[in-house]
């Protein structure tokens, strides 16, 4: 059996051949820094989830998206929780919903430290969960449950829970509160063993390199059929990522000059929520701490049920502008949460100094 060091020495070697592939992906050195700097903070997010949250015995909640650390087109306007479990327990999730827009939460097959994918088992949301006066609620987890309203299924697959907390202004709004507890735990004690030490640290690379490769192929993808362009694309393929089934996403790929504006036009359908977000070669969201990359159903000057946003490489002075902060390519990405039709926006190239044309 090899040692720790050569088990480490093994994790280092692994990890200079995402950071080869970084490089070998990369249009230029924008995306080559932002590329090297995607794979450091998926490092942290995957080292904080099989490390420090890694016993489905004591599950428990935490960030697998955010700010700092960003995987596959993440929501501004989200504040995402993840939680590991196994599925031959049972478990209880309680929390208030504070000033939410939309809560979702998910039971999934998490496989991206494998193929990359990250299967929906069962789905669940504000619409089909009891909640009191007060705010708060119950949902059960357990195998064949399926019959209550509060409850979900857990399949024996089943590995992973996720939190999708949607906000209209999530500086501002009271943030919904949530536990998860294991209801049928010996509470066996943990320690972190050889074998766990190395199981954990090659998840954490698999991790790393499922991720790259899974968002990689689908940037290809916008590259070629989705260019200056907001299709609907195939939504199972999307959902097979660990997307909410309730959400209609269009993804596409921007590419325009300084002089130039990509100009977005779209009827709203009767949805839920929407929202539209700026993200760099690698999916993540463009740094919506400091700069306007993203708008929503409330933060957006409608015109009755329809938008236009003006999306540039600096500010100016135009309707619902968000900028690239300086970027001439990346992804994007409109989200219909909840809507029944297909609405394709119309998106444009136009010198900014034909806007008035």
């Amino acid at each position: 059996m090899n040692s720790k060091i050569d088990e480490w020495y093994k994790f280092c070697d692994e990890l200079k051949e995402v950071g080869r592939i970084i490089s070998e992906t990369s249009d230029n050195t924008i995306d080559e820094n932002e590329g090297f700097r995607y794979v450091l903070r998926l490092l942290r997010l995957s080292t904080e989830m099989y490390f420090e949250h890694c016993n489905p015995e004591h599950s428990s909640f935490y960030c697998l998206s955010h700010e700092t650390g960003k995987i596959g087109a993440d929501n501004p306007d989200n504040h995402y929780l993840n939680a590991n479990i196994d599925s031959n327990n049972s478990y209880l999730i309680e929390g208030n919903i504070g000033g939410v827009e939309y809560l979702s939460i998910g039971v999934k097959e998490n496989r991206y430290s494998l193929d990359g994918t990250m299967v929906s088992h069962d789905e669940i949301d504000l619409e089909k969960i009891d909640i009191d006066q007060d705010g708060n609620f119950q949902v059960t987890l357990k195998r064949g449950n399926n019959q209550n309203k509060n409850s979900l299924n857990l399949e024996p697959a089943s590995n992973m829970i996720i939190v999708r907390q949607t906000y209209k202004n999530k500086t501002t709004d009271k943030k919904a509160v949530l536990q998860i507890k294991n209801t049928s735990s010996s509470c066996k004690s943990d320690i972190l063993s050889d074998k766990k030490f190395t199981e954990h640290l090659s998840q954490s690379l698999d991790f790393v390199k499922g991720t790259v490769n899974t968002f990689n192929e689908w940037v290809n993808i916008f590259k070629k059929d989705h260019m200056n362009a907001l299709p609907l694309g195939n939504q199972k393929f999307f959902q097979a990522a660990g997307g909410d089934p309730n959400i209609q996403y269009h993804h596409g790929y921007f590419k325009f000059k300084s002089d130039e504006c990509m100009v977005i036009q779209s009827k709203i359908p009767v949805c839920e929520y929407w929202n539209f977000q700026l993200e760099n070669n690698w999916m993540e969201s463009l740094d919506y701490r400091f700069y306007p990359i993203h708008l929503n159903s409330h933060t957006a000057d409608l015109d009755e049920n329809e938008f236009i946003i003006h999306v540039t490489h600096e500010p100016i002075d135009a309707k619902n502008n968000i900028i690239t902060c300086g970027r001439e390519n990346g992804a994007m990405l409109l989200r219909w949460i909840g809507a029944n039709e297909q609405t394709i926006p119309n998106v444009k190239i136009v010198k900014i100094d034909k806007l008035n044309d």
